[in-house]
């Protein structure tokens, strides 16, 4: 077949044509360099998500838990935050809970509980912010925050 050159080579494949970047290894290794953060970004977000969750879920429930072990017998707002900040220690990694309520003098702590009682109902608030994984914003971490209001129970004799 007489085909004039210049077909010929627009009819050559590709991988045969030599490149500047040294070939299809070269082009491997650019496109690992240029997909691996990416990938490295979305599993870190996922693996951030993941515990984000797991911690708020985890407020959530000592929250719950302190308020009904305030409310029960009328053990008072002392009860509600001991029982909430045992409750929250098991699930928390570089950061403590410590008492504090909103009003208070003293600098707010990174993780709070403020229990307070409201006449015929117990009130138990987390807030704060626990370390992230992956620090984005420097000094800043995950948002946490929880809210639980149980009426006191009365017991009839």
């Amino acid at each position: 077949m007489n085909l004039p050159s210049a077909v010929r080579l627009a009819l050559r494949p590709w991988r045969h044509l030599p490149t500047w970047w040294g070939g299809r290894r070269g082009t491997a290794l650019m496109e690992f360099a240029l997909a691996w953060p990416i990938v490295l970004l979305l599993v870190l977000g996922a693996v951030e998500v993941t515990v984000w969750v797991g911690e708020s879920a985890s407020a959530r429930d000592a929250a719950l838990a302190g308020a009904r072990a305030g409310t029960v017998a009328s053990a008072g707002v002392s009860v509600a935050v001991t029982v909430t900040v045992r409750a929250m220690s098991a699930s928390l990694v570089g950061v403590r809970a410590s008492a504090w309520c909103q009003g208070d003098p003293r600098p707010a702590p990174a993780l709070w509980v403020c229990a307070s009682d409201l006449g015929t109902a117990l009130q138990v608030e987390i807030g704060g912010s626990v370390p992230s994984l992956v620090p984005i914003v420097p000094g800043r971490g995950l948002p946490i925050r929880a809210h639980a209001v149980l009426d006191k129970q009365r017991f009839a004799r």
